[in-house]
């Protein structure tokens, strides 16, 4: 339980607010097929959260390609099953009447994502607008040049804070994370983290890392709907 007073939300976006997840692995099935690799939760564990171009190396590492295909050859084929998988990504549980709620209440939000614009654009372009008219300010730390270093370092979630409230204290920010390359980011900037994994993406090994940070976690969540704003010092629904 957070014993200060939570004044700024940011939130990840696949995973957290929209169920993307799904349609990432299919897309890295279908391109690892081309060499008969297989997209496991291993390799996912791993990609999940960072910057996408980090996430292309981690990728072609643990599926032994190293030599047989660039980061940048795998992106491009990559982006031409994602186009077709990405269009209408369903929300998750709980997100659309938090993100009401939190506007309602003046209660200032931000979007930290390790998409690129290509890609968050892609996933927003036909639903999602009425959320981005209520959190305009949206980091996409696989695109964004003062974003050095992705998730799991605190980069993409201080670069927030500084361009939402530079004069606000970690500490006083919620952030919404389902990953655990995420949860590790938003505690390594010393903001409060609730997270509320996919389980059917995390093995044997991401529930034992999961429990390991559960101590540090603001609160260990199944959904968005679960949440009680009021716990936070945050106006109750």
């Amino acid at each position: 339980m957070v014993m200060v007073k939570i004044t700024h939300v940011i939130f990840d976006f696949d995973g957290v607010l929209i169920d993307s997840e799904t349609q990432y692995s299919t897309a890295n099935q279908n391109v690892l097929n081309t060499w008969g690799k297989e997209f496991t939760l291993d390799k996912k564990l791993a990609m999940m959260g960072t910057k996408k171009s980090e996430a292309m190396r981690t990728l072609i590492r643990m599926s032994d390609l190293e030599g047989k295909v660039t980061p940048e050859e795998y992106e491009k084929i990559y982006d031409v099953q994602l186009d077709k998988l990405l269009a209408e990504p369903p929300e998750l549980p709980g997100a659309d009447h938090l993100i009401n709620h939190l506007f309602k209440n003046k209660i200032p939000m931000a979007i930290c994502t390790g998409s690129d614009e290509w890609e968050f654009d892609l996933k927003t372009k036909k639903l999602y607008k009425k959320w981005l008219e209520k959190i305009p300010l949206r980091v996409l730390s696989g695109s964004d040049p003062e974003v050095k270093h992705g998730k799991p370092a605190p980069d993409p979630y201080l670069v927030t804070l500084q361009r939402m409230a530079p004069e606000v204290d970690p500490a006083n920010v919620l952030v919404f994370e389902d990953s655990i390359n995420g949860v590790k980011s938003a505690l390594a900037a010393g903001m409060n983290c609730v997270m509320i994994p996919q389980w059917q993406f995390v093995n044997e090994t991401g529930k034992k890392e999961i429990e390991s940070l559960k101590p540090r976690l603001a609160e260990l969540l199944d959904s968005l709907e679960q949440f009680k704003p009021e716990r936070y010092g945050l106006p109750p629904f």
